[in-house]
């Protein structure tokens, strides 16, 4: 960084209190100033005002859980034209053996006035409300698999074998059938007739073999309860994408683009602008916003040997939902992503989903930052350097098989 100030803040943040210490640059000894306020909303205002009345050009404070929050907030709010620094705790770490709050704070005050570190991303307010929807849905999703499983662990620990016929045994089949067996029905073929539905109309002997053990009394309650919390978190999920899909108004061009990548959905797409932002314009290149987003391969090397190393850590919601979108993308049929994941897979299907996930979002990179429309990576020409290293790869191994190569460029008709 070689931005520098005049007058900085840092702040240590705790969730009572806030440690604040406000820099001036001499030319001998820096001028220091530290006040300590309460993390309630009136003295975060009475802050604010205390850094105002400074001067103070830039504050910093480090990422800690969610305690950053509000400070920023009243910043923001009351001192629009200074500006905020979120900074990574790993990139400000105080030397052992002096640490406090206030010396956390005056540490922080010195590396942001010199320009020692850099700002995190730090998303606008609009950004902040659907990233704070689209991260609360992917835990109600997550709570909702949690369901299904126990619910299809408690039907195979009391014999009823639905999961063993039923490809969803929450689809309209094995639903009607759930429902039916928490009531105490008696599933005869002729009931189960009733309930089969598509292709599993032709499968009412092995539906019937499948649920002919009754489920006990205290079995069927816990189904019961577990089912209206299924029923519960599948409808909270249509209303957060209602409300999700209302805030994707401003993003009428970024969202559409998203979408025509394989894997992506519109819920998808929210999810990756609410982390990136629509313009990417904090991340200098694809290789800075991998990195951000933890999809860069580790680095541990030692007297010239390379280890093995995982991926560092970085913004675990982006990162879930890009292996979530390869996931779906790998299944669509003659795709550059279905070929590549088939090339990687000897890698193991998990490495091979996180390199697809880091290749993704190099593809998002160029669709929001450049404007670009989407391609199929293998369809796009190669850099020259890369081109001309793959041209003399092929002509190697065709030379090994005994033939002799010409390489002429094809010349276009204007």
């Amino acid at each position: 960084m070689d931005q520098m100030f005049e007058i900085a803040a840092g702040i240590d943040v705790h969730r009572d209190t806030v440690v604040v210490t406000v820099r001036r640059r001499r030319e001998r000894t820096d001028e220091l100033e530290t006040k300590t306020f309460e993390t309630f909303r009136d003295d975060l205002v009475e802050m604010t005002s205390w850094l105002g009345s400074k001067g103070v050009q830039v504050v910093g404070l480090e990422s800690t859980g969610v305690y950053w929050r509000p400070v920023i907030r009243a910043i923001k709010e009351r001192l629009p034209s200074v500006q905020t620094w979120v900074l990574n705790p790993n990139h400000i770490k105080q030397m052992p053996g002096r640490k406090s709050d206030v010396t956390d704070s005056q540490w922080i005050s010195r590396l942001v006035l010199y320009g020692h570190v850099s700002p995190s991303f730090l998303p606008s307010a609009d950004l902040c409300e659907l990233r704070e929807l689209t991260r609360h849905r992917t835990k109600v999703v997550a709570d909702r698999t949690r369901y299904k499983n126990r619910i299809i662990k408690s039907l195979e620990s009391n014999g009823v074998k639905l999961a063993s016929v039923c490809s969803d045994v929450f689809g309209e089949t094995g639903r009607a059938i759930l429902d039916a067996l928490v009531k105490g029905e008696d599933m005869t073929p002729a009931r189960i007739a009733e309930c089969a539905r598509g292709s599993l109309r032709d499968k009412v002997d092995l539906l019937s073999r499948a649920v002919r053990d009754t489920l006990v009394p205290s079995t069927a309650t816990v189904l019961r309860q577990m089912l209206l919390r299924f029923d519960s978190l599948d409808d909270d999920i249509r209303d957060l994408d209602a409300q999700i899909l209302s805030l994707l108004a401003p993003y009428t061009e970024q969202v559409p683009r998203l979408c025509e990548v394989p894997g992506v959905d519109s819920v998808a797409a929210a999810s990756i602008l609410a982390e990136t932002g629509p313009d990417l314009l904090s991340f200098p290149t694809a290789r800075h916003l991998a990195s951000w987003a933890g999809l860069s391969p580790g680095s541990n090397e030692s007297a010239g040997k390379a280890k093995p190393a995982p991926t560092r850590k970085g913004n675990k919601y982006l990162r879930t939902i890009l292996v979530q979108c390869v996931q779906s993308a790998k299944k669509t049929k003659g795709t550059f992503w279905q070929r590549r994941y088939r090339q990687l897979v000897r890698l193991g299907p998990k490495k091979a989903a996180v390199a697809l996930a880091r290749r993704l979002l190099h593809t998002i990179y160029a669709l929001l930052r450049f404007r670009q429309s989407y391609k199929d990576p293998d369809l796009t020409p190669p850099p020259p350097h890369r081109l001309s290293r793959i041209v003399n790869n092929l002509a190697t191994r065709i030379e090994a098989l005994g033939f002799k190569v010409t390489i002429e460029a094809r010349q276009t008709v204007s």
